[in-house]
């Protein structure tokens, strides 16, 4: 049996049996080793090394995770501790920054407020240990990173419910329901901790034109009116700040088009998808036999050792199978909701990025897949097509 649980698993036995560590370090790395590609093995292997205090090697895996999934949190927040610990300030440069750079659609407060704090007590730290320029150094380059293109907030009062809805230069969409897209946007609030607003927040955006759009989903806020709030090019000279007030009488506002110029942004960004932004479960601590039992258990491949955790069901009929019902597709509707979008690889290079978008019938019954061109009007190279299924083409 070769599976990643299966050395995660010894690596426990190990660990609680009193093994050395070189041998608990070898049982964490083989886990990575037979999947490479997989972000979560690597975030997962730094916590073993760090637990056996290795935290070069931790902070080394938690760069290689964040390279995998450039848009996921959680490496950067894992190596915060990490960086702490090894009182390398670099290393919390690195995690600190790329946590303030941008925001995050799961628990953006509380990820940027640990990233501050983490900064602040290693600077501290530095500064009593006689390291003051070092310490200097560490506050100025991570407060850089706070600086965004484009922010827009919508703001109301009463007992309502309003969505905001982005339309970015490229095509995409930033909702609810896809919170980051690939033109670097990113929607933070509608939660239960965040009532009274919304933000769109790009810290690198395209150029362009952007279309804004709010919607009533229940209902009524005070006066029937609700707040925009544009800001563009924040935390720079350059920073200035449009209000316009909304009238939500009917359930859509009016749509507000506004132009950004300036914007960083040159190519489309990475989306993980929506599991992997999910906040990791915290690891049960190990008390005695019973808990390191359950460990192992929680560990396990269901299908080897025939235990899985809950409760599953099925149902069974003898009736006579009956032909598949043929439903067509319905041709896209104004009212589609679009799902997921994110980069992938482009045939021809220089020409600009290809983006794969799911996006949801209006009457939730279908689900479109489809791939769009991103061409970056910046670049005045000439395409250079790569295909190698096309004859000719290098």
């Amino acid at each position: 049996m070769v599976k990643p649980w299966v050395y995660q698993a010894l690596a426990i036995a190990l660990r609680e049996s009193g093994g050395s560590p070189e041998e608990v370090e070898r049982a964490e790395v083989s886990a990575v080793d037979l999947e490479p590609l997989d972000a979560q093995g690597y975030v997962q292997a730094a916590k073993g090394l760090a637990q056996d205090k290795h935290y070069d090697r931790a902070l080394a895996f938690c760069r290689q995770a964040a390279l995998l999934e450039p848009n996921v949190p959680y490496p950067f927040a894992d190596a915060l501790g990490y960086a702490e610990l090894a009182h390398d300030s670099a290393a919390m440069e690195w995690a600190a920054g790329n946590l303030l750079r941008q925001d995050w659609p799961v628990n953006n407060k509380d990820l940027q407020a640990r990233a501050a704090q983490k900064v602040e007590a290693l600077a501290r730290t530095l500064q009593q240990a006689g390291r003051t320029e070092e310490a200097q150094h560490l506050r100025e380059v991570v407060n850089r990173q706070r600086r965004r293109d484009l922010v827009i907030q919508v703001l109301w009062q009463g007992e309502a419910d309003l969505d905001l809805h982005v339309t970015e230069p490229t095509g995409s969409t930033c909702t609810t329901l896809n919170r980051q897209t690939v033109g670097g946007g990113t929607l933070v609030g509608d939660s239960v901790a965040d009532t009274g607003g919304e933000s769109y927040v790009a810290a690198q955006a395209f150029s362009g034109d952007y279309e804004v759009v709010v919607s009533r989903v229940c209902g009524r806020p005070l006066g029937n009116k609700a707040q925009l709030r544009i800001i563009r090019h924040q935390g720079t000279d350059d920073e200035s700040e449009q209000l316009l007030t909304l009238d939500m009488k009917s359930n859509q506002s009016q749509p507000v088009r506004l132009k950004l110029e300036g914007g960083r942004r040159t190519e489309a960004a990475y989306v993980p998808p929506p599991t992997a932004l999910e906040p990791p479960e915290p690891a049960p601590t190990v008390e005695g036999t019973d808990q390191v039992l359950n460990k192992l258990r929680a560990l396990a491949d269901p299908e080897v050792t025939g235990y899985e955790p809950g409760l599953r069901g099925d149902t069974q009929s003898s009736g006579r199978p009956s032909a598949p019902r043929v439903e067509r597709t319905p041709k896209p509707s104004p009212n589609d909701r679009t799902l997921y979008q994110t980069r992938v690889a482009s045939f021809v290079q220089g020409s600009g990025d290809v983006t794969a978008q799911a996006v949801l019938s209006a009457d939730r019954r279908f689900m479109r897949l489809s791939l769009t061109p991103v061409f970056n009007t910046v670049t005045s190279t000439r395409p250079v097509v790569s295909n190698p299924m096309i004859p000719g083409s290098p």
